[in-house]
């Protein structure tokens, strides 16, 4: 890819990186909408009336986020009854910059093992340090030049 998408992506990382610390947070067991309500003394129809729901639908959303299946748009209404913000992010477990070099190696790896074996059954095989080289060459062209094909090997 070009210069604009390796600075995109340098951009996102830096964006991302505050979130790091978050992932080593995971919610409270009940649920981030009945902490907060509850941390603010609100009950159960006090937090019904400001969203403009019913009493059994603020209790379903509750559970629903303890169990991980609310939907965003429930908990943002929830969040801001609450004069809260949702915030919503999904955080790399490493830099999108090394997500990406990892499946570029993963990529020319397959490549150059497919070639070595089909040399090796002809007796041309090549030494490790030359395979080595080899995948580097083409993790290098391969970043440069993700197509559509670079997430179909796993």
């Amino acid at each position: 890819m070009g210069r604009l998408e390796d600075l995109r992506i340098r951009q996102l990382d830096e964006a991302l990186t505050p979130f790091q610390a978050l992932r080593e947070r995971p919610p409270p067991g009940q649920g981030w909408a009945r902490t907060v309500r509850e941390a603010l003394g609100m009950s159960l129809r006090q937090l019904a009336e400001r969203t403009g729901l019913s009493k059994t639908a603020v209790h379903s959303a509750e559970s629903n986020e303890s169990k991980g299946t609310i939907r965003l748009d429930s908990l943002r209404k929830l969040a801001e009854a609450m004069d809260c913000d949702l915030v919503y992010a999904m955080v790399p477990r490493d830099s999108l910059s090394n997500i990406l070099e990892r499946q570029a190696e993963h990529l020319a790896a397959s490549l150059v093992a497919r070639v070595s074996e089909s040399m090796e059954l002809e007796a041309q095989g090549v030494p490790m340090s030359e395979r080595r080289r080899q995948t580097s060459e083409i993790t290098a062209d391969i970043l440069r030049d993700r197509g559509r094909n670079f997430w179909d090997v796993r």
